[in-house]
């Protein structure tokens, strides 16, 4: 289909990255055993194991969001190690306290992240000044300071590289859909065509219910909306298009589609939403909206006409289908 996509690093990739950082973490670990410190093998041999942790809950989750609870225990863990190391055994693991605020602006939000970071800055200063008493005291202190300061212009660059691009991103990363900003013009583009060659237009609402979204807990929703979002990828025609509205909507154009031919797609469906992204603990459902083009109609008034049929469809209860034809007869 003609909807742009952006790719993520996928769960395969991240699973193989994990695996060899576990790796890495293991020699490190026999290094440090047959060096006499105990202190550093027991450090890497309880990251290794979080590490493959981490690789085994990619490989389950497949294309839903992993639970996020591995990469809390290994952030707390090394901010634990780090300063269990500069207050008790100096010479240890105080240098991997370089890494942390580069991991934690990889793991959290920019804003989570950075009062972890600024928290733990604290914490690690007060400890090298109150505590160490080794040679190394002004060198620890300065590097990780160096280290912050790296990682801190990484982040903001970053954000500006985000901001530059943001205008001209059309894809949502989330569920693979236009973004918003794209369908008013796409969908003025398609209103002149059809009226230009006398073809038909429809444009479906489409919406997970309100008592999936409710029984959902946040990490779940993400990675419904994901799966959504591959689905429509997949059962739509090349030249079919699909936008994310909303939070949990999503506006489909179907172009030389007449009102029956888009009620059947749009029970196709919500019939594969059903079937492909349910699962024991929950029954997911979707409804839709559906407006063809009539004269007069803009890319404004389509769209609303959409939303009121969804709205409708929605108020009638879950997994329903209205046409905005039939509202209007019903009045």
């Amino acid at each position: 289909m003609s909807t742009l996509i952006s790719i993520d690093p996928s769960n395969s990739l991240r699973t193989k990255i994990y695996l060899m950082a576990a790796g890495v973490c293991l020699v490190l670990s026999a290094g440090s055993l047959l060096s006499s410190q105990s202190f550093m093998a027991a450090t890497g041999l309880l990251f290794a194991g979080l590490l493959y942790g981490n690789s085994r809950l990619l490989q389950k989750s497949g294309e839903k969001r992993p639970p996020m609870i591995l990469s809390h225990v290994m952030v707390f863990c090394l901010m634990l190690v780090t300063l269990a190391s500069v207050t008790h055994f100096p010479g240890q693991a105080e240098h991997w306290s370089y890494i942390l605020p580069l991991i934690a602006y990889l793991i959290y939000p920019l804003r989570l992240a950075t009062a972890l970071t600024a928290g733990y800055s604290v914490a690690f200063a007060i400890a090298i000044i109150v505590f160490y008493h080794g040679p190394e005291k002004p060198q620890l202190f300065f590097i990780y300071l160096l280290s912050l300061v790296v990682t801190l212009a990484f982040v903001y660059l970053r954000e500006i590289k985000e901001k530059q691009l943001q205008p001209l991103r059309r894809t949502d990363n989330l569920t693979l859909a236009l973004t918003r900003e794209c369908l008013q013009q796409d969908l003025h583009r398609e209103i002149q065509r059809c009226e230009r060659e006398g073809t038909s237009l429809s444009v479906l609402a489409l919406s997970l219910d309100e008592k999936t979204l409710r029984q959902s807990r946040p990490d779940d929703k993400d990675g419904l909306l994901h799966r959504m979002g591959r689905l429509l990828h997949e059962n739509l025609r090349l030249f079919d298009t699909y936008y994310r509205y909303e939070s949990a909507e999503i506006i489909i154009l179907l172009p030389y589609t007449s009102s029956r031919a888009a009620a059947r797609k749009a029970y196709q469906l919500r019939q594969k939403i059903r079937e492909q992204l349910s699962s024991r603990e929950l029954d997911v459902t979707a409804s839709v909206g559906l407006a063809t083009l009539n004269v007069g109609d803009t890319p404004a008034s389509m769209i609303e006409s959409a939303r009121k049929a969804l709205g409708h469809a929605q108020s009638r209860g879950s997994n329903q289908t209205r046409t905005f034809v039939a509202l209007e007869e019903s009045q």
